[in-house]
């Protein structure tokens, strides 16, 4: 009796084993995209300006090399700076 439980036990972990290889076989060929792969990223933030007005500070920069969006801003004396990221 002691056998026959031993040899089926064995019989279904080497058929759960081999019906479980396909989904540890597949591999995606689309980007990383996950959080741990954006921090690999190099991003660097670059000010741009000066804007006299709030309303003047475009959302994104493109300064024919690479785009800049817009991640904050500062104010001193009336005068505005925009503080852009651009990521590879």
């Amino acid at each position: 009796m002691r056998l026959k439980k031993a040899l089926t036990g064995s019989a279904l972990s080497l058929a759960l084993l081999v019906s479980a290889t396909p989904a540890f076989a597949t591999t995606s060929s689309s980007t990383n995209t996950t959080p741990e792969a954006k921090a690999l990223e190099t991003c660097t933030t670059k000010p741009f300006g000066p804007y006299y007005s709030r309303n003047e500070i475009p959302n994104f920069i493109n300064d024919g090399v690479k785009k800049w969006y817009l991640k904050g801003v500062s104010s001193w004396d009336g005068v505005w700076y925009g503080y852009y990221e651009s990521c590879n």
